[in-house]
């Protein structure tokens, strides 16, 4: 593994049956975002046998796609989805499988009525039963910090419609002292009557932030603001001023206001973060360019492989808090 870095791809097929195919020289990159639809992988692995390939890596199956590095134990989930194509050749002396995934959701009924089996061991938590779930839906899980302190010293199991096993979790929540709340993107455990908890990513330079580029649309901001502004002539005299005689004639007073008051975007690459979700609150410091401040992630890259020469580092779309 080079420089400690771990990258497991994890396969469930519809027996329930898993295989772990970390063993293998595996390189993958996926997509997410806080729009649910534009989740994907593409993933290819070298030389997984004829029983792997015919009973996992098929159309249908749930993969899980993780990194992260040895010393900083369990590595990030960072995709989870259903494999849509799958295609084995031969390349020379090895024998290439890859595989396209997708997050698949339910097109004729709610999310909410879709079934789960979940099963958690004694002394588990509402964390674990509710990143299960959150993988399962493709929500993102905030405030799972909180949901720890929540323990099943007899274990959690439930079988049913997801909206039910909601309930159940906000009660368990509830005597906890915190709720739940849920919508079509993201699962949140929030405190009732006192300030939450989440946790922030530092991202500087000695953490791995690679590079950092401003991708605010100063360009469309500017034409849909000034396509607004009346012209002198269309004004009626009885008309109430709509801008100052100052900000019409001062153009470029008047866009200093736009950008100053508009959020702004970056594009951020930086080392594969483990915890770093669609959602997740990021602070930047980086002194090109004097970026400096607290953001929260809308779209991530991650390009990954346990190969020598594999790639590892995520592209982040940044929007600012």
């Amino acid at each position: 593994m080079a420089w400690g870095r771990v990258v497991r791809l994890e396969a469930v097929n519809k027996d329930g049956v898993q295989v772990d195919v970390a063993g293998l020289r595996i390189d993958a990159s996926c997509t997410r975002s806080r729009v649910f639809d534009d989740n994907s992988m593409d993933a290819t692995i070298i030389n997984a046998n004829d029983d792997t390939v015919s009973r996992f890596l098929q159309r249908g199956t749930n993969v899980a796609l993780y990194a992260g590095y040895e010393d900083e134990g369990e590595p990030g989930l960072m995709y989870q989805g259903n494999i849509i194509d799958s295609k084995t050749v031969q390349q020379g002396p090895d024998r290439v499988t890859t595989i396209r995934s997708m997050s698949l959701r339910s097109l004729t009924r709610p999310f909410t009525a879709t079934p789960v089996c979940l099963s958690f061991l004694p002394n588990s938590t509402a964390k674990d039963v509710l990143e299960s779930i959150a993988a399962t839906l493709g929500l993102v899980p905030i405030g799972m910090e909180m949901a720890a302190e929540a323990v099943f010293p007899s274990g959690w199991t439930f079988v049913g419609p997801v909206s039910n096993a909601f309930k159940r979790l906000g009660q368990d929540l509830r005597a906890k002292g915190m709720g739940l709340y849920v919508d079509l993107a993201e699962l949140v455990v929030f405190r009732h009557g006192a300030p939450s908890e989440y946790s922030v990513v530092y991202l500087t330079p000695d953490t791995g932030l690679l590079g950092v580029q401003d991708s605010t649309d100063y360009m469309g901001a500017a034409r849909s603001n000034l396509s607004s502004l009346p012209s002198k002539d269309s004004l009626k005299k009885d008309d109430p001023p709509v801008l100052t005689k100052e900000d019409v004639d001062d153009v470029y007073r008047y866009l200093e206001k736009i950008f100053t008051n508009m959020k702004k975007t970056y594009s951020v690459r930086t080392l594969v973060v483990p915890k770093v979700r669609p959602n997740s609150l990021v602070h930047i410091d980086y002194p090109v360019g004097s970026v400096s401040g607290l953001f929260v992630v809308d779209r991530m890259n991650v390009s990954v492989g346990n190969g020598p020469d594999s790639s590892f580092y995520m592209n982040l779309d940044l929007v600012e808090a």
